[in-house]
C-alpha cells in the first residue's frame, strides 16, 4: 500500500511525480545552493534524482550533471537495494521553495540531508516504510515537495 506525506513548499513550476511501480528507491541524489529569482538570496533544493531497485531513474528540477557554481551535489545510498526502512524523513519548506531534506533509517540509523537551513518542518509518514519516490513541483528549483512511500 502506497502511502504520501504532505506535499509542502510553493506552487511555482510544474508538477512531477517519480514513482515507479511502488519500488524502493536505492539511491537519492539532491542538488542544492543559491535559489533563483526571489529565492536567490536563499540556499534551497535545486533538484533530485532517484534510482530505483531495477537500476532505472527519475529527475525533477535542476540537476546538471557536471559542477556549477554555487551549486552543490550530495547522494544517499539505502541498504540492501532499498529495503532498509526509514525511521523519519523530514522536508522543511517556506512559501514558495524547499530548503532542505533529512532523513534517518531504521536498521542502519544512518543520517542524510541535504539544503539549506530555513523553512517550516514537515514530518512525512516514513516510520517503518520504505522511500519509493517523491511528488511535487519543479523548475530550476524543488517548488514543492512531498514523499511517497511502501
Amino acid at each position: 500500500m502506497v502511502t504520501k506525506g504532505d506535499e509542502v513548499g510553493g506552487d511555482g513550476g510544474t508538477e512531477f511525480t517519480l514513482l515507479k511501480n511502488n519500488r524502493p528507491v536505492e539511491q537519492l541524489d539532491v542538488w542544492y545552493g543559491k535559489g533563483s529569482g526571489p529565492a536567490e538570496p536563499y540556499t534551497i533544493l535545486r533538484g533530485i534524482e532517484v534510482r530505483w531497485s531495477d537500476g532505472s531513474t527519475g529527475h525533477a528540477g535542476y540537476c546538471p550533471k557536471d559542477e556549477q557554481d554555487r551549486i552543490l551535489h550530495t547522494s544517499f545510498d539505502f541498504e540492501d537495494k532499498g529495503q532498509d526502512p526509514l525511521d523519519w524523513l523530514d522536508i522543511y519548506a517556506s512559501t514558495s521553495r524547499v530548503d532542505s531534506l533529512r532523513l534517518v533509517t531504521q536498521n542502519e540509523g544512518d543520517y542524510f540531508e541535504a539544503g539549506g537551513i530555513g523553512g517550516d518542518k514537515s514530518s512525512q509518514p516514513a516510520h517503518g516504510r520504505k522511500l519509493c519516490g517523491f511528488q511535487g513541483r519543479a523548475a530550476s528549483d524543488i517548488d514543492k515537495l512531498g514523499a511517497i512511500f511502501t
